[in-house]
Order: C-alpha cells, then sequence, then structure tokens
C-alpha cells in the first residue's frame, strides 16, 4: 500500500485484493485480482479485474505432486521454491491491491487428527511482492475442531446468494447451501484428481472434453464398490484430503486394474457423478470449476438430473476457473477487516473464527 487511509470508515470503502490459489489437481497456480465493496443495506459486492493461471515447472510440479513422501527439510526447501515461483509471478502481473491473501498449496489435511498442512511463506510473498499478504486461513478453524474445510461457502453466502448453491468441481468436488439461517458445506467425493490419475496411465494430464470416458463402459461392479466407500455415508461436516484419495480410494482401483482404462475411467465419471447429483437441491445451482470442461461429465450430470428440481448453471468465463482464487480474496478481507470468514455450521467448530496469519511487508 503506498499509504494508509485511516480517516475512511473501513467499510464505507472499495478493497482491491489479490487471491492465489493452487488446487490439489495441480492444474497451476491461479491469480486473481478483485474489487469488493459493501452496500448501505450491509450486503457484499464483487468484481473480477484480473485473473492468470500459471503452470508450474515440471520439476516443481513433480515435487508438489510427491509433497506428501518428503522429509521435514525437503517440505521446507519445496515451501521456499513454491512461495518463490508464487511470488515472482504476482509481481510479473504488476497489479496494484491493497493486500494478498494466498490458501497455499495443500501438503496434509486431516482435521481429525488436527493437522492440516497448507505450504506457502506469507513472509516470502510479503517481502517479494510489498503486499500484506495473508495465508494459513485453516488453523485456527481446526484448533476449533473444525474440519478447516470447505472455505469457499463464505464467499457463496455473500457474493453468489441468487443460487441456492454452489458447486466447483476440483481436484475434490464441492458443495454450499446458504439460507437465511446457516450456510451448510462438504466436500461430496473425489473429481479431477481421480480422472487425472487414470489419464496418467495413458501418458495424458487429463481426459480432455471426457473424449476417453464416453469411449468405455460402465463397470456396475466397480461402480458399487466406489459408492460404498465409507466417507458418502458421512453426514456434514466433512472433507477430504489426498491421504483418504491414496489410503481409501485408490486400493478399489488397484483392486480393478483388469478392467481396461476406457472402462475405469467410464464408471469413474458415472460415480463423480452420481455423487454429485445426489447431494444437489432444488433449483439453480452454479458450477465452477476445471471440471465442468470435462462435457462427457457435465452430460452425465444432466441427465442425472433431468427429472429433479434442480437446474444445472455454469459460471461464465474467466469465473469456471477464478471463482475460487477470487473467493480466497474476498476470504482475506474478511480477515483483514477483523470479520468471521470460516464458519463453524460448516466446519463443526464450536465457533465461527476470522482466520488466516498476516504478514506484513
Amino acid at each position: 500500500m503506498e499509504h494508509e487511509d485511516t480517516t475512511t470508515d473501513l467499510l464505507d470503502k472499495s478493497w482491491t485484493v489479490i487471491g492465489l490459489m493452487s488446487g490439489t489437481s495441480l492444474d497451476g497456480l491461479d491469480i486473481a485480482r478483485a474489487r469488493f465493496e459493501i452496500d448501505k443495506n450491509g450486503d457484499w459486492n464483487g468484481e473480477l479485474l484480473n485473473f492468470e493461471c500459471f503452470e508450474y515447472p515440471e520439476e516443481l510440479w513433480k515435487k508438489l505432486r510427491g509433497s506428501m513422501d518428503m522429509g521435514a527439510l525437503e517440505l521446507k526447501y519445496l515451501e521456499r521454491d513454491w512461495s518463490n515461483f508464487t511470488a515472482e509471478k504476482v509481481a510479473s502481473m504488476g497489479l496494484k491491491a491493497d493486500f494478498l491473501c494466498s490458501h497455499g498449496h495443500t501438503v496434509f489435511h486431516r482435521p481429525q487428527d488436527g493437522i492440516t498442512v497448507q505450504i506457502g511463506s506469507g513472509a516470502i510473498i510479503a517481502a517479494t511482492t510489498g503486499l500484506p499478504t495473508i495465508c494459513d486461513l485453516r488453523s485456527l478453524d481446526i484448533a476449533y475442531g473444525g474440519t478447516g474445510a470447505p472455505l469457499i461457502s463464505m464467499v457463496d453466502r455473500h457474493l453468489f446468494s441468487n443460487y441456492s448453491a454452489c458447486v466447483n468441481l476440483g481436484g475434490f468436488s464441492n458443495i454450499s447451501i446458504s439460507n437465511d439461517d446457516e450456510t451448510l458445506a462438504w466436500d461430496m467425493g473425489p473429481c479431477n484428481n481421480l480422472l487425472n490419475l487414470i489419464s496418467r496411465e495413458l501418458g495424458m494430464d487429463y481426459d480432455k472434453d471426457g473424449e476417453l470416458a464416453k469411449n468405455g463402459l460402465i463397470s456396475e461392479s466397480l461402480l458399487k464398490e466406489l459408492l460404498a466407500l465409507e466417507y458418502h455415508d458421512l453426514r456434514p461436516p466433512k472433507s477430504l484430503g489426498m491421504e483418504w484419495f491414496y489410503n481409501e480410494m485408490l486400493p478399489v482401483l488397484v483392486k480393478n486394474k483388469g478392467l481396461s482404462i476406457e472402462n475405469i475411467m467410464c464408471t469413474s465419471v458415472e460415480y463423480i457423478a452420481i455423487t454429485i447429483a445426489s447431494n444437489l437441491p432444488p433449483g439453480k445451482v452454479l458450477f465452477s470449476g476445471g471440471g465442468v470442461r470435462n462435457l462427457f461429465l457435465m452430460d452425465r450430470l444432466e441427465k442425472l438430473v433431468v427429472d429433479s428440481e434442480s437446474e444445472i448453471e455454469i459460471c461464465q468465463e474467466p469465473m469456471i476457473d477464478a471463482k475460487e482464487a477470487y473467493g480466497f480474496a474476498f476470504l482475506g478481507l474478511q480477515r483483514w477487516l477483523l470479520m468471521d470468514n470460516v464458519l463453524n455450521s460448516v466446519t463443526g467448530a464450536s465457533r465461527s473464527t476470522s482466520s488466516g496469519v498476516i504478514w506484513l511487508p
């Protein structure tokens, strides 16, 4: 910030904030700049100003993918490298902002054990960009007994309240549902993490438009095993981490490795579509995230809800990809203003919190 405004009421001004998001599907680093202001009725309004996604260099991508198996020192080196990459990309965009909010990159997420780790040095980012930096938005909620996720539900409540629900199709699929009294949100199951893993068996980063899945057949036995995973019987609050993916889901796929890749992919798409469709409420549901570009997945979803009262609507470009980074910009603003940005109705914590660590340059 060039100077501090000490005369204007904090809620009687517009704020320009940069949000950073790095998801478990490793699509890249999302950087969004947004402007927010609150109107006379106390309602928040937001505008996406800029958005870019930066692919990770191959070496950094490989290290992020293998981060769960690293020792402490190796992980700290990775955090340094990720933070330097992130700060350099923010600086390269030359954007002015009041401050920055970074989700970081999740390595561990075990709320049942009181542990969550999102690497990303707020000190490095603040020092390199010259911007106050907010990071580590999950830890305080977990300290109060919450799941630390999903976080974007606060954004959906304030900025997308004209929808009955919002769904993001990232590495995992998650949903948030708000009414006048409370907001509920949870991870529904795997999405791009599963589909990209299968694609890599054929040397592809992802299944473009779902063409591989479209050429396969559903294995009823595999589908039944996937839907029988214990997580799907749990009631919210609940959230997923890559530990669950590797420990619970991967063994089911390995057990069925005799199936063709096309059939495994087709079955996986059906599994994902069913887990999502079964959670949708009546009304318009806004979909975002890279998974909406999988045309076969979205076609299956449309067919599964055709006789229900749910109506699928897809975000406009570039919000399809920018929504989470845009959302973290808003969550950072709530933290800066000492307002609650993590809801205990979502996470099951003993209280809602204004979460995040602030680093000043």
